[in-house]
């Protein structure tokens, strides 16, 4: 379970923090307030996910088959290992924040045109 930033009650499963992104929200089931990630250290975490489908692709690809078929099942290949790699960087490195004030929330009419 994970704290929220807001009221520090574990309120947040291991699954509701892998499927956070940085451009979502979830609400804390304790003090309904919004929780998210850092975009930065959440992006960092991802990265073993993109470069093993790059290396699965240009490596595995062409030991795995001729052509297209071989580097889309490396790409595959590499994805998932990268991903398994991913789950737990996530899990330990990337905290739950509170997210910052969106402009775009709130839409204010105060001059006159």
């Amino acid at each position: 379970m994970y704290a929220c930033p807001w009221c520090q009650r574990k309120s947040f499963s291991f699954w509701d923090k892998q499927w956070l992104g940085p451009a979502r929200k979830a609400k804390c089931s304790a003090c309904s307030r919004d929780v998210s990630v850092p975009w930065g250290k959440a992006h960092l975490a991802a990265s073993p996910l993109l470069l093993g489908a790059i290396f699965g692709m240009v490596v595995w690809g062409p030991m795995l088959g001729e052509g297209k078929v071989g580097i889309l099942f490396g790409g595959i290949f590499g994805a998932v290992f990268g991903m398994l790699l991913t789950a737990p960087i996530y899990h330990l490195y990337v905290p739950l924040v509170k997210p910052p004030v969106d402009d775009d929330d709130e839409i204010s009419f105060s001059g006159r045109g």
